[in-house]
């Protein structure tokens, strides 16, 4: 490198959609999946205001490489409502 740093591609999450789909006619990337990656903090959001900024090679680089698969957690054991057994309590 030259030594000089190279301005970051800052976007809102439609623009970024709209970046995708000119080079992929075909992705199957969606705004609201760019939004949720900027929600979970996946993404670093930068806030001018009410807008959200994304940069653009951050996104490209997490589609590259990828995410993990998210985890299933178990249901909680405890939970609703109880049968009493009436034959088993004496007034």
């Amino acid at each position: 490198m030259d030594g000089t740093k190279s301005i970051p591609r800052m976007r809102t999450a439609a623009k970024i959609v709209a970046e995708i789909k000119a080079l992929d006619p075909d992705t199957e990337v969606t705004e609201f999946h760019i939004r949720k990656l900027a929600k979970d903090g996946t993404v670093p959001v930068v806030w001018a205001g009410r807008k959200a900024l994304i940069n653009l090679d951050d996104v490209l680089d997490l589609m590259r490489l990828g995410t993990a698969r998210p985890t299933e957690e178990a249901a909680p054991a405890v939970g609703g409502i109880r049968r009493i057994d009436t034959r088993r309590c004496k007034s």
